[in-house]
């Protein structure tokens, strides 16, 4: 499983940027990939790195079509092969099976 962390943020919009993130989380939430909102970024869950790619895109042409002249976009990719971690595992691991 590939973990993603995604951080989607349109440059010289003014203060609030929410109208464009809502855009690209909505992109998120219609992929069907397993994801988390958090306060500065979404975490994401896929098999493969081009299910990925394929949502930051479409989440970054989403801001566009909303009127951002200039994203940037910061993305984490942690693909661990030698077994299958999820972002439960990686939870459980440090929380312990009751607090996940």
């Amino acid at each position: 499983m590939i973990i993603a962390e995604l951080t989607i943020t349109p440059l010289g919009e003014g203060i609030s940027v929410s109208r464009y993130v809502k855009k690209a989380y909505a992109v998120i939430k219609s992929s069907g990939l397993k994801h988390e909102l958090t306060p500065m970024s979404t975490v994401l869950e896929a098999r493969t790195l081009d299910e990925i790619f394929e949502v930051v895109k479409k989440a970054e042409e989403a801001v566009l079509e909303e009127g951002a002249m200039r994203v940037v976009i910061d993305i984490k990719i942690d693909h661990r092969v030698d077994k299958d971690a999820t972002m439960n595992s990686k939870k459980k691991a440090i929380l312990g099976d009751g607090n996940v």
